[in-house]
């Protein structure tokens, strides 16, 4: 009977598994788990100790419920919070390896399903940074292996979600070529420089074919973020002012820099705040805002106005102009986000990222010149003013894409004969 090793490429916004079949040393492909699947999990109110939904199913039970449930988006940028230990549902502690197992179990039951083995042996992805603190990042990676134990693997092992990444391309090529992987999701951008060669793939001994690896913490959340920010926080009361002891202040910004994360707007579900919120509705010079306020944070709406901004994303990947529309009665918006305000929006935080790739590059003693091609994955690749970025300072020509969302998936699969030599002898 063949044996298998699955990939798992857990992401902040979506997830996928892959198969890799050791008597074939081949992807096993196959409809069920063809994709990615978003990283969404939802628990209905219930009395019960249920499992969540996962996925998609999550996102769609949670909207017909009208979002009274908990429901849990990017709980992969958690993973380097110590201070996060556990949380309460339906009167039930969950550890944050559980949760994150109730996921990972999914997949699991998918690829079983192909496979019809119980396959103990997963290559994992994981950022190139969880966190910029070394313990942090220590911390993330042990809570995805206590998860993957949880979900019922044995041999686990870790590969850099870029590095998956060039393995993938690498099946794609016919010669060697010395390629910069970008790697950008959700939570994170990452990057390797990888010497790659079609002739050496399935091979062992790859750890000399990989020239250098990093990442930092941002990527297409604060994009998202930064939209809620600049766009939409003056519709919620951002800069009105109020009258206090005879002075007109304006109202401090803490309560829209935490509506600017869609799953932090439940802390404001509590009596101070909302009273706070309360007496804005009524004192600030926009009342209106502060009513609208009132109306996102005790309607639960967060997910919903973030989901908006992300289509808006998205559709300017390839459009000059993006509605931002919101038919909830108490939440009206009707506004259009233009390619130009996105970008501006956004310039530092694409500075970010592209000042730490030159820094990368130089630390790693790399010239941009040396490198044949440059391969961009993940969704937040596709972002133009991120891609002209690129397209500047390498070249046109040299940019190569594709497999947005699966590439990761594939490559962690194909990085099996690396962790599991013994199954290919």
């Amino acid at each position: 009977m063949p044996t298998y090793v699955y990939g798992i490429d857990f992401g902040t916004s979506n997830s996928s598994i892959t198969i890799w079949d050791v008597e074939k040393r081949a992807l096993l492909r196959d409809p069920r788990i063809a994709g990615v699947e978003s990283s969404f999990m939802y628990f209905p109110y219930t009395l019960r100790r249920d499992p969540p939904l996962i996925g998609n199913a999550a996102k769609l039970r949670y909207v017909s419920d009208r979002m009274r449930g908990r429901f849990f988006q990017a709980i992969k940028t958690i993973l380097p919070n110590r201070t996060f230990t556990e949380t309460i549902v339906n009167n039930q502690s969950y550890p944050l390896e559980d949760l994150i197992a109730f996921f990972l179990r999914h997949l699991k039951a998918k690829a079983d399903e192909v496979t019809r083995q119980d396959v103990k042996r997963v290559v994992m992805g994981r950022p190139a940074v969880f966190s910029t603190d070394p313990a942090e990042d220590e911390v993330a990676q042990d809570r995805l292996r206590m998860a993957a134990r949880l979900a019922g693997f044995e041999e686990i092992h870790f590969q850099f979600e870029p590095i998956a990444a060039a393995f993938a391309y690498e099946a794609r090529i016919t010669q060697p070529e010395r390629v910069l992987v970008g790697d950008f999701g959700g939570g994170t951008s990452d990057f390797t420089v990888v010497q790659l060669d079609p002739r050496r793939q399935g091979m062992t001994g790859r750890a000399g074919d990989i020239l250098a690896t990093g990442g930092l913490p941002v990527a297409g959340n604060k994009y998202d973020s930064a939209t809620m920010w600049h766009k939409l926080t003056p519709r919620f009361g951002r800069g009105a002012t109020f009258e206090s002891w005879g002075k007109r202040l304006e109202v401090p910004d803490t309560l829209h820099r935490q509506i600017c994360h869609w799953d932090q707007i439940v802390f404001l579900r509590n009596a101070p705040k909302l009273d706070l919120i309360w007496r804005l509705a009524r004192l600030s010079s926009d009342p209106a805002a502060f009513e609208r306020l009132e109306s996102l944070v005790k309607d639960n709406q967060g997910f919903a106005i973030f989901q908006m901004i992300e289509g808006a994303k998205i559709a300017l990947t390839t459009q000059e102009v993006a509605p931002l529309r919101f038919t909830h009665p108490r939440i009206p918006l009707d506004e259009q986000l233009t390619l130009e305000e996105f970008d501006r929006n956004s310039a530092d935080l694409t500075a970010q990222i592209v000042d730490y790739l030159d820094r990368f590059l130089a630390g790693a003693h790399i010239a941009p010149a040396s490198v044949e091609t440059v391969f961009l994955t993940g969704g937040t690749a596709l972002l133009r003013r991120l891609r002209a970025e690129f397209t500047g300072r390498f070249g046109a020509d040299k940019i190569r894409d594709g497999g947005e969302f699966t590439s990761v998936g594939d490559g962690l699969a194909l990085s099996a004969p690396l962790f599991f030599p013994e199954l290919h002898t």
